[in-house]
């Protein structure tokens, strides 16, 4: 019979790392600009959205004590009670604040969406109309908040925002936020 091991592994666990890896591949999809580029556009601002929420929880609940009143506050309160807390100026006119906020209201957009009727009236050329290429899709309010320009700006401000955080926390408070991390451990094999 063998004998066996124990060996025990431990980690601090935040969607934050995931959500941010896959809003970065999309947006390198998006610039490809292939076929199927604006669901990628997509993609990489609606990730950016969920991973600014995951890392304002995953710091909150380190620096801010009863964290857990604050956890129903929309992802802008909750970036400045951490902000407060971490003595970081929180300019709602400057960046990497102003695309937040822009993030926050792209989130309801999606999470809250409503059936609407778009319609739009424009002069076109006769040549455009001939050839047909006035011929596009209304788009939603959603639809047109998502660009290329917008993918690239919410996932450089949402790691502008875990820098900005990360660069105030302790080292210790710092393990699994700034990094997917983990440790393994087993006893060691020469008895000491």
């Amino acid at each position: 019979m063998k004998e066996t091991i124990e060996v025990q592994s431990e980690r601090f666990y935040s969607e934050h790392h995931r959500l941010l890896r896959i809003a970065r591949y999309s947006l390198g999809n998006a610039k490809k600009k292939e076929p199927g580029c604006l669901d990628d556009e997509f993609l990489a601002i609606t990730l950016s959205a969920l991973a600014i929420e995951a890392i304002c929880n995953a710091v909150g609940e380190r620096v801010v004590n009863g964290w857990r009143d604050f956890e129903s506050c929309n992802p802008t309160g909750k970036a400045r009670i951490i902000c407060a807390h971490l003595h970081i100026e929180y300019d709602s006119s400057g960046e990497p604040w102003v695309t937040l906020l822009w993030l926050s209201i792209f989130r309801n957009l999606f999470a809250h969406p409503k059936a609407v009727m778009i319609a739009e009236s424009k002069a076109v050329s006769e040549q455009d109309h001939a050839q047909g290429t006035h011929r596009a899709a209304p788009k939603s309010k959603l639809e047109k908040r998502v660009t290329l320009q917008n993918a690239e700006k919410a996932v450089k401000a949402v790691d502008a925002a875990l820098s900005l955080f990360c660069d105030k926390l302790s080292v210790e408070d710092r393990v699994g936020i700034s990094g997917d991390m983990w440790s393994v451990s087993s006893p060691r094999q020469d008895g000491g």
